[in-house]
């Protein structure tokens, strides 16, 4: 059960970092049910207590740069997607998550003003970013599991 909860976070990190990158949101009505999901297969798995930590360091995380950066860097939507994630991945693996949709952000962000796409001050949706170190995250847990 405890990869099912894995599994939910994944898939409710593609869905919100599809609907971020057409919209520029996440909706609750994304992470609420995936957050559901994963706590619940986590409660059912017997990793309840892991869960909350996760969501506890992966949102708290990302809770502490929009404080620091008054909104201006990151959206609830993105906080509560990275809770998600925590809740699915637990406390080591959430933060790795969140740690490579950084790197994988802050790599694409270099092409794109090396390649003068774009400039310093244009915005850039990171729900993809959390998708995809949610996804990297879990491929890798697979890799080692096998």
């Amino acid at each position: 059960m405890i990869a099912a909860a894995a599994g939910s976070a994944v898939c409710g990190a593609l869905l919100g970092g599809a609907v971020d990158a057409r919209t520029g949101y996440i909706p609750d009505r994304i992470t609420a049910p995936a957050a559901l999901a994963a706590l619940g297969c986590s409660l059912v798995g017997g990793a309840g207590v892991a869960s909350l930590c996760g969501a506890l360091a992966a949102g708290g995380a990302l809770l502490a740069l929009y404080a620091l950066t008054r909104g201006r860097g990151l959206g609830l939507g993105d906080v509560k997607l990275a809770a998600v994630i925590g809740l699915g991945f637990g406390p080591v693996a959430g933060i790795a998550a969140v740690g490579a949709a950084f790197v994988l952000g802050g790599a694409y962000a270099t092409w794109l003003l090396a390649s003068r796409r774009a400039r310093r001050d244009d915005a850039m949706r990171f729900g993809p970013f959390l998708a995809g170190g949610a996804l990297a995250v879990a491929l890798v847990a697979a890799g080692t599991a096998a």
